[in-house]
């Protein structure tokens, strides 16, 4: 007799028979029929018989997670509160920009013009800023340091704000905790400090909500608290790293700064003057005219810091007329970038500006947003040439 009448399907197992067998091998039959199952020859477990109507549910259901079309599974959603209110006193950061995306829609449309921007009032305020860090890297690094975590500081109020105005519950105490630190320890400790910085920042935020602190949204929260001190405390610790290199290190600041600068600053003027072709949903007032006019003249300008030799290191030795127009156009590729990519985390939390402290910039995170992706482009860049 074959296997197939021998149990009856091409399973091997029939109903009521042990898959073990008896001490010599040979199958073990129980009587299913009747009342007593204890009556059965062996020890081993026995597979019971299904019944065939259960089978017929089984086959009715696929393995696949199903999901519950009713309007009925999920709780109805709490609405938000809207960008651009101003936070009660209950919240522990007020948010300050009033001024919302008022034409974004569903389909991504421009936003509201910035025309209406002050820009004389934005000159005199970016010349202020400048004039300061740049007398306060003369003076020496300490003070240039203590610029530098005051700014990464505010930066992250900023941005710990907006994210809490569109829903997001941040551990906003050890995020700013986390900017803070991370630039005065990578100046203490070097590069290292980095990765020890942000350990804690992920063990302490789990325990932010392991303890109840905050109670809504753990993995957003966390999420957005990591995005904080990794966006502006690690990018913005760079400035760190190149204050603490001995002799040189405050040039190699400048140089950023300098070559930044020149990049927003004709990028903006370009743009306004002949600005035609949009360069990116993410911020629609950007064009591709003005882009190219920010990538001409910084590296004009690292060519004439190549030519005069400053600052040192970068145009003078250990640096070089190429070190710094290789330098220039590094820059040019990464200061649209971060800025981009700042308007791109604007545009997704329904935002104008991050901030109003600024007159006619918004907030200093809206100042210094291509800065956090220059600074590690320079050091990067005087690392791997041999600068420093």
């Amino acid at each position: 007799m074959s296997d197939q009448n021998e149990f009856g399907d091409d399973s091997g197992v029939v109903a009521g028979r042990s898959v073990f067998g008896d001490e010599h091998g040979d199958p073990v039959w129980r009587d299913t029929g009747t009342a007593d199952s204890s009556q059965y020859t062996g020890s081993e477990p026995r597979l019971q018989e299904a019944d065939p109507q259960d089978l017929g549910v089984w086959t009715d259901h696929s393995s696949a997670p199903q999901w519950d079309e009713s309007e009925d599974a999920l709780p109805p959603v709490e609405p938000q509160e809207p960008v651009g209110e101003v936070l009660g006193d209950e919240d522990f950061f007020g948010y300050e920009d009033q001024r919302g995306y008022a034409g974004v829609n569903a389909g991504g449309s421009a936003p509201m013009s910035s025309s209406d921007r002050d820009v004389p009032m934005a000159v005199l305020v970016g010349a202020f800023m400048a004039a300061v860090i740049l007398v306060a890297l003369q003076i020496g690094p300490a003070l240039a340091l203590v610029i530098a975590t005051a700014v990464l500081g505010l930066a992250a109020v900023e941005l710990l704000s907006a994210v809490r105005v569109a829903g997001y519950q941040p551990a906003v105490i050890l995020g700013l905790a986390g900017v803070v630190t991370m630039p005065l320890a990578v100046y203490w400790r070097g590069a290292d400090a980095i990765a020890v910085v942000l350990v804690l920042t992920v063990v302490f935020g789990a325990l932010w909500y392991l303890t109840g602190v905050g109670v809504e949204g753990p993995i957003r929260g966390l999420a957005v608290t990591v995005l904080a001190v990794t966006y502006i405390g690690v990018l913005g610790a760079h400035a760190a790293l190149m204050l603490r290199i001995p002799t040189h290190g405050t040039g190699l600041l400048t140089a950023a700064i300098v070559l930044t600068v020149a990049h927003d600053v004709s990028a903006m003027a370009t743009g306004r003057a002949a600005g035609r072709t949009p360069l990116s949903r993410a911020s629609p007032e950007k064009t591709l005219e003005g882009l190219l006019g920010g990538v001409i003249v910084t590296v004009a300008v690292g060519v004439v810091m190549g030519l005069v030799g400053m600052p040192a290191p970068i145009a003078d030795p250990p640096g070089s007329f190429w070190t710094a127009v290789l330098l220039s156009v590094v820059v040019a590729v990464a200061a649209p970038i971060g800025d981009l990519a700042e308007s791109m985390l604007k545009r997704d939390l329904d935002i104008k500006d991050m901030g109003s402290l600024l007159p006619g910039h918004g907030g200093v995170l809206d100042r210094f947003d291509a800065m956090l992706f220059t600074l590690p482009a320079t050091y990067y860049v005087a690392l791997m040439t041999g600068v420093i």
